[in-house]
């Protein structure tokens, strides 16, 4: 375990040392900018997405292709042949990046955490607009709601290692874009479906709960274009957060599986996939549903 944790150190400081990662913070940190003039003015939606994880979608991005190339990189440089002479196989080095997403959580966290120092957002930070009924007064997002956007990133970015060691190609940077482009704009930022179970399978869940938009005219002079608001879920980002890291651990045993299937291998894939099931279920039981 010690060549585990040694390699997943040098792949974690890679990662935060790449500037193709910071580089991606100035959408946000632009995004951030704005949500002050909208707090000032007590609309809360910007500050809701921001703190539920949005503000770290575009930059995870960039932290993920990183993932890709690190997880490929001996690959691209004609070297999987003289690493199969060390005594670390590849389902270490498997388990390595494993342990590196911790270095993706991390930066997600700081994101998180420069936008709440520099926002500082009140308990109730304001109304959330276009909502029906129009006066709804959104509270600040929970530690839960806060940790999901780090969280999100290890997660994804395991998933992302699974998926190149069985698929080993950069391309799978495509289908990973398109899947966080739906990620925000039909669970997220435009609140594009209506809250359900299914919301909670997705990384990121802004914790609001909708029925939808009542559309009559909408973008008219004279139609309505408002959002069928119920409430704020303050319950289920607790369990998501327990979904999210079983979620992980069973993408690194996928990723394992691709060079070792012992049973060992077997029954940490067996296990966690039962946890992000259980997980998953307990939320599809607690999620406050729209009225």
């Amino acid at each position: 375990m010690n060549a585990e944790f040694a390699l997943a150190r040098v792949e974690g400081t890679r990662l935060l040392r790449n500037p193709l990662v910071w580089l991606a913070v100035i959408p946000s940190a632009l995004w951030v900018n704005s949500a002050k003039a909208a707090l000032d003015r007590r609309e809360a939606e910007n500050i809701i997405h921001l703190f539920t994880g949005y503000a770290v979608l575009l930059p995870g991005f960039a932290t993920l292709i990183v993932t890709i190339l690190a997880v490929l990189r001996s690959r691209l440089a004609n070297a999987d042949e003289l690493l199969n002479t060390l005594p670390v196989t590849r389902a270490q080095r498997s388990v390595a990046h494993g342990w590196s997403t911790a270095a993706n959580a991390l930066y997600g966290a700081v994101i998180i955490a420069a936008a709440y120092l520099y926002l500082r957002p009140s308990s109730r930070p304001g109304l959330y607009p276009e909502a029906a009924p129009p006066v709804f007064e959104a509270p600040r997002p929970n530690i839960a709601q806060m940790l999901q956007g780090p969280l999100a990133l290890a997660a994804v970015a395991a998933g992302v290692i699974a998926l190149v060691r069985w698929i080993p190609t950069w391309l799978v940077a495509v289908p990973l874009f398109f899947s966080l482009a739906v990620q925000g704009l039909f669970f997220g930022t435009y609140n594009g479906v209506p809250t359900s179970w299914v919301t909670w399978l997705w990384p990121l869940s802004n914790g609001i709960v909708q029925d939808g938009w009542i559309d009559s005219g909408c973008g008219t002079a004279t139609g309505t274009c408002q959002l069928l608001l119920t409430g704020f879920d303050r319950t289920t980002p607790w369990w998501h957060l327990g979904y999210l890291l079983a979620l992980g651990v069973w993408s690194v045993t996928i990723a394992v599986l691709r060079h070792r299937r012992d049973m060992l291998a077997w029954t940490a894939f067996a296990v966690s996939l039962v946890a992000t099931i259980g997980f998953a279920l307990i939320q599809a039981a607690v999620y406050t549903r729209p009225l």
